[in-house]
């Protein structure tokens, strides 16, 4: 590292010369055993100093010249430069991003654990500026100062409109690739969903139900965990002696709140009726009982109410994260089944209105229904890359 002070290097050797350490922007800690020979004059304009070696691939920049815990590895491919260690003039990046890792810090290659290269730069370009950071702090002061004082001039629309122009022509990389991942993301598991949609047959109700669930669980992040086989209690056919109910397929949410799933394989001809009752198409037993079966569990699960939560939170309080409570509160159910591809306009209108009527309760979803989510999904990625 070559250093150039404003008022030249004689201040230095002098430090040096008395055992004092030098101390560069707060991030390189340097002694006289760092420094690099040459033969300039005491008084010239820089001075060099060794501050990490090259060894297996990787640069190690030595912790004790930037009081770290551990050397500094950067992967001998990456264009090294000060942004790298320094941001906002005096803000020490690596040592910042140790402390709150808790581990070593290795910039790009293949080892375990390292930060890829254009993430690393993704995160050093996403720190405030320094004309950021005065923008906020004259929002803040001034927001105390006009609770007291007539006159104060309002900052806080200054930092406004200062974000509104940094977001707009900000470094978005980090959202890029972001985006790209997302992309590719439900690009593949559209191609899974219709592979197996093609291939249906060969799929038992059990495996089946387990594949789709996986589905589920990216295309609503809402939930986080779904268990199955979830013994339920029935206090209504006899209160005096409840049974017990097996919900095959129980959601919890990122708030602890279950609801129910129901998942059906993809039969065709399960939805509506291929003839009208009085000039309408009405849903088709397996459909209907379908519907009648998610309303059960939702009214058994509604009756089972505080017991139930203490039932639900001793069995599955490992499963679920430390501290989060499992809550009975109202729970909707989501029904996945049939296909609609094949119904004519007459037929899609009445199907409609039928999940719109139990749209208060649950969600009625076909498999083409999921199909067109996940390509709307897609498309909206694409219309945000052009």
């Amino acid at each position: 590292m070559e250093y150039y002070p404003q008022d030249g290097v004689r201040w230095i050797n002098e430090n040096f010369n008395k055992d004092e350490d030098l101390i560069i922007k707060k991030t390189f800690y340097l002694t006289n055993q760092d420094m690099i020979p040459t033969d300039d004059s005491p008084d010239g304009d820089s001075m060099e100093f060794l501050i990490g070696e090259l060894e297996n691939d990787y640069y190690k920049i030595y912790k004790r010249v930037l009081a770290a815990d551990n050397d500094i590895l950067f992967h001998k491919s990456i264009d090294i430069r000060i942004k790298h260690f320094i941001v906002n003039s005096n803000i020490s990046v690596l040592l910042k991003f140790e402390r709150l890792a808790g581990q070593q810090i290795i910039i790009g290659g293949d080892k375990e654990n390292a930060v890829a290269e254009n993430i690393f730069n993704d995160i050093i370009n996403s720190f405030p500026s320094r004309t950021e950071q005065n923008h906020y702090v004259n929002s803040r002061v001034t927001n105390v100062l006009s609770q007291y004082l007539d006159g104060v001039k309002d900052s806080g629309k200054a930092f406004e409109r200062y974000l509104e122009r940094r977001n707009k022509i900000g470094n978005l990389n980090t959202l890029s690739s972001i985006r790209n991942y997302e992309y590719e993301k439900y690009l593949f598991i559209l191609a899974a969903l219709k592979k197996m949609l093609a291939d249906s047959e060969n799929f038992s109700e059990k495996d089946w139900q387990n594949q789709i669930i996986e589905i589920i669980l990216i295309i609503y992040p809402k939930y986080i965990k779904c268990f199955s086989e979830v013994a339920i209690k029935d206090y209504y056919t006899n209160p005096s002696k409840p049974t017990t109910r097996s919900l095959d397929l129980m959601l919890i949410d990122a708030n602890g709140t279950v609801d129910v799933i129901e998942i059906k394989k993809p039969f065709n001809n399960c939805v509506v009726t291929k003839r009208t009752y009085r000039d309408n198409y009405t849903p088709m037993k397996e459909l209907s009982g379908t519907v009648m079966q998610v309303e059960k569990y939702l009214f058994h699960l509604n009756k089972w109410g505080a017991q139930g939560e203490q039932v639900l939170n001793q069995k599955y309080q490992h499963d679920i994260p430390s501290g989060m409570r499992i809550k009975i509160t109202n729970p909707k159910g989501l029904i996945i089944l049939g296909r609609n591809d094949n119904l004519c306009d007459e037929q899609l209108f009445d199907f409609e209105i039928i999940k719109r009527k139990y749209s208060n309760v649950m969600d009625i979803i076909t498999y083409d229904d999921l199909i067109n989510r996940l390509e709307n999904i897609l498309q909206k990625f694409k219309n945000d890359c052009t």
